[in-house]
């Protein structure tokens, strides 16, 4: 049975393509299979919800993405039986936006009002994003983080990448060139307010004429203003990396300012490890240094301390009142006290000039002092 063709080729939107429009061409093709060729970055969420909710109900639809496709696009087509994707394509989600229109001289009871109004509309926001979060979980059967985490990104993923979360069911083959950003996405992304999809490349692209090279120009300043702490690489590799900057000790011994994770693992060169194994090195022969010292200072603690214990026991052998003295500077005191009573000696209380000192043993003794009669 011959599919009949429906295309869809631009934005989804109360006007033109809408769920009347799709609603038309279902009842036309009533039990009949019906092919939807979609090539559209997106628009009217509640359009989009509708029309897949025709096509569950017609039973017999399937969506092939064409080219890149992103947002509200990408809803309308959990309605399907099976979704497709062209290998050149490109799947966008993201959070939902709503329009905002405040401006004017606002008094406070104005300004208090436009609070309310947006505080509502943010309400409403995460209310949508609740909603589309869980038709991408239905659809995958992934977490409410990851899909959460996936839309906050607001990245381009490639059909191989979308195949893989579970969003399509098949890729269909190409010829195996990269998508090409014509100057009517540019266009087109730029007045949505989506971001340019960045198209990896192994050689850099020669422009074909000023007008190209205008839309690469605008492409590259647009990845300069996207870039933030998470690098996304939207190529086949399928690879996200982030910069994790928390390893602050790994990070210096590297001397750089984070280290790369690819899918929840860290890549190191051989430079890499050569420091980290000789920052390890280097610790590890400091530890072993201050145990040594440490143990040399201990030791040589102990040899002093038996020294003047040794010393002390000498010393309290001499006499009862060094013995008894309250401690070993009271010990030198009595000692003192006792060599300063033996005649000849230099203490506090008698002192002679040092070329006398030979003969103070008789200058203090009155009897042998006969030499000064």
């Amino acid at each position: 049975m011959n599919e009949t063709v429906i295309t869809l080729f631009g934005s989804i939107d109360r006007y033109w393509y809408n769920k009347n429009y799709l609603k038309y061409f279902l009842d036309k093709a009533k039990g009949q299979p019906v092919r939807l060729k979609v090539s559209s970055p997106g628009g009217d969420v509640a359009e989009a919800v509708a029309m897949s909710s025709l096509m569950a109900e017609h039973g017999n639809v399937t969506v092939e993405f064409i080219s890149f496709n992103a947002s509200a696009a990408t809803i309308l087509a959990f309605g399907a039986k099976s979704i497709e994707m062209h290998e050149d394509g490109m799947w966008l989600a993201h959070k939902c936006s709503l329009g905002i229109d405040i401006w004017g001289n606002l008094n406070a009871d104005q300004i208090e009002g436009a609070i309310t109004e947006l505080q509502n509309k943010k309400k409403s926001a995460e209310a949508i994003d609740l909603m589309i979060a869980q038709k991408y979980i239905n659809r995958s059967g992934k977490t409410l983080k990851e899909i959460i985490t996936l839309m906050e990104e607001e990245r381009w993923m490639p059909a191989t990448e979308a195949k893989e979360w579970g969003f399509i069911d098949k890729v269909i083959p190409g010829a195996h060139k990269k998508p090409q950003v014509t100057n009517e996405i540019t266009d087109c992304f730029t007045a949505l307010g989506l971001p340019l999809p960045v198209i990896a490349s192994e050689e850099k692209p020669e422009p074909e004429s000023g007008d190209k090279n205008l839309v690469f120009q605008i492409i590259n300043g647009i990845k300069g203003v996207l870039s933030t702490g998470n690098k996304t690489d939207i190529s086949n590799s399928n690879t996200v990396i982030s910069m994790r900057k928390e390893f602050t000790f790994v990070n210096q011994i590297l001397n750089c300012e984070g280290v790369e994770e690819k899918d929840g693992k860290i890549q190191l060169t051989v430079e890499n490890l050569k420091a980290i194994n000789d920052a390890i090195k280097a610790a590890n022969d400091a530890k072993t240094k201050a145990e040594h010292d440490s143990e040399t200072a201990n030791t040589a603690k102990e040899t002093a301390e038996n020294s003047l214990a040794a010393v002390v026991n000498d010393l309290d052998s001499l006499s009862d009142s060094v013995k008894n003295a309250a401690d070993n500077k009271a010990k030198v005191q009595v000692i003192r006290n006792i060599v300063g009573k033996i005649p000849g000696t230099g203490t506090d209380s008698h002192q002679e000039a040092n070329e006398d000192n030979k003969f103070a043993d008789i200058a203090t003794d009155p009897i042998n002092s006969f030499e000064n009669e």
